[in-house]
């Protein structure tokens, strides 16, 4: 893992969305160190490495669009208690204040079925009970994805899309910067 410039540190300390961004970063780099040292991501030898790896990038993926949604939720004062703080609720409640009602269009778009961010939340899903690192949990990234790209290029795709999401959210909305 890179260090930190102290201003880089103290940003993160604030902006949880920009440090969970980083960290989904850091987690997808170093899959793609071990995919470009071992050429196998099943190996026996790394299996485990592999597997901490993918949940922990699916976890910052997830993490980064609920620090989000905390954030909105503090900037428009929409007090939705934070154990209740979801996609639905933060829209349901921006329009009923009328505040940037399609502020988050595009993020419920990429949680609708089939698309990137509601699968990436199914194979977070999946991992809780299943290892990633198997036949079936690469059958379960084809089917939900309808192709047979390779997990890191996915999640590089993936994580493309979230960055674009958040820089376009917070170009309509500057309060979240």
């Amino acid at each position: 893992m890179s260090d930190l410039s102290t201003e880089d540190f103290s940003r993160f300390q604030t902006d949880r969305i920009s440090f969970k961004l980083y960290a989904c970063q850091q987690h997808l780099k170093n899959l793609q160190d071990i995919e470009l040292r071992y050429d196998d991501l099943t190996s026996s030898e790394i299996r485990t490495s592999v597997e901490i790896e993918i949940d922990s990038f699916l976890s910052q993926m997830i993490g980064t669009v609920d620090s989000l949604l905390f954030k909105i939720n503090d900037k428009f004062g929409l007090t939705i208690p934070s154990d209740r703080i979801e996609i639905d609720k933060i829209q349901s409640a921006l329009s009923a204040e009328t505040k940037s009602i399609d502020l988050l269009n595009d993020l419920d778009k990429a949680n609708q079925y089939g698309n990137w961010y509601w699968t990436i939340r199914q194979l977070r899903n999946y991992s809780l009970g299943n290892s990633l690192i198997s036949q079936e949990a690469f059958e379960v990234l084809t089917n939900y994805t309808k192709t047979n790209m390779k997990a890191i290029p996915y999640f590089e795709r993936c994580l493309g899309n979230l960055e674009k999401l958040i820089e376009s959210i917070r170009i309509k909305e500057p309060i979240l910067s």
